[in-house]
């Protein structure tokens, strides 16, 4: 079982706490919808935690078997990680769906180490356990280039879910555009009022791609930009086609700069739910 690194960083580590703060979230956030798969920003969540809460609550009503959850090694360029162990947290474990990863397993090897010190997968936990209490995961990073490793991916797991009979939900871990001198991406300037409208259009052009379903087009778009999970939303796409979905769903949109009002350097979180 992999300890929560990030509690008391990212999100509470008292469970009271966390419950409290999740609990305020989901009531705050849309509404249960028809969908198989979700984008979920992983920043922590006095940012970000406002448009996850969305994801979450969009998934809330379905019975899933599995959770399928496709992260971003922010600190390595490992193409695939799969991990075997489960994730721990204030509010209780999620364990692994260990027949799903002994299955990815044969095809791309067992990388617990690189999940160690990663954010993206771990802080979408707490969501799961809150709602499902206890929620049987196939944890995966992907940092690719290669768009035909995404598609592979998908084909993958979409075919082990078959033959297992499981009846799995997609999470995309991903954050868009970051923004400033401390990210090294500064596209263009302006005021305040300026940026921010500026983030938004870039930002929409890339959402206006998943909503409809052009995964290569939105890797192509996404790979030379700062969209850190562009990869694993690129296989959530492709891999919701095969399980039925016709369209995706901006359900919210923010950055955290209308949070902080720091624009100089600002994210941009994306609440996206993947429908039947």
């Amino acid at each position: 079982m992999r300890i929560a690194r990030f509690a008391g960083q990212f999100y509470p580590s008292d469970r009271q706490e966390l419950e409290k703060h999740i609990k305020k979230l989901i009531e705050s956030s849309g509404k249960p919808e028809k969908c198989i798969g979700v984008i979920a920003p992983h920043a922590g969540y006095n940012y970000s935690g406002n448009a996850a809460a969305f994801s979450y609550n969009a998934i809330s009503k379905k019975d899933f078997d599995t959770f399928v959850i496709i992260g971003v090694n922010h600190s390595a360029r490992t193409n695939i990680a799969v991990s075997n162990e489960g994730f721990s947290t204030p509010l209780g474990n999620a364990e692994t769906d260990k027949e799903f990863c002994s299955e990815l397993i044969k095809e791309y090897g067992a990388n617990n180490f690189a999940h160690l010190y990663e954010h993206s997968i771990e802080v979408q936990i707490p969501f799961l356990v809150y709602l499902f209490k206890n929620p049987k995961i196939v944890p995966i990073l992907i940092s690719t280039e290669d768009y035909n490793e995404c598609i592979k991916l998908a084909e993958k797991i979409n075919n082990i879910s078959e033959n297992l009979k499981r009846k799995i939900c997609i999470i995309a871990s991903s954050d868009f555009m970051h923004y400033g001198q401390s990210y090294g991406f500064v596209p263009f300037s302006g005021t305040k009022a300026e940026v921010k409208k500026k983030m938004q259009n870039y930002d929409r052009k890339a959402i206006n791609f998943i909503k409809n379903l052009k995964s290569r087009d939105f890797f192509d778009f996404a790979k030379s930009s700062t969209i850190c999970g562009c990869a694993g939303i690129a296989v959530a796409i492709e891999l919701c086609k095969m399980l039925g979905c016709k369209k995706a769903k901006l359900l919210d949109y923010y950055t955290s700069g209308d949070i902080s009002g720091d624009y100089e350097n600002s994210v941009g979180y994306a609440s996206v739910a993947f429908m039947k």
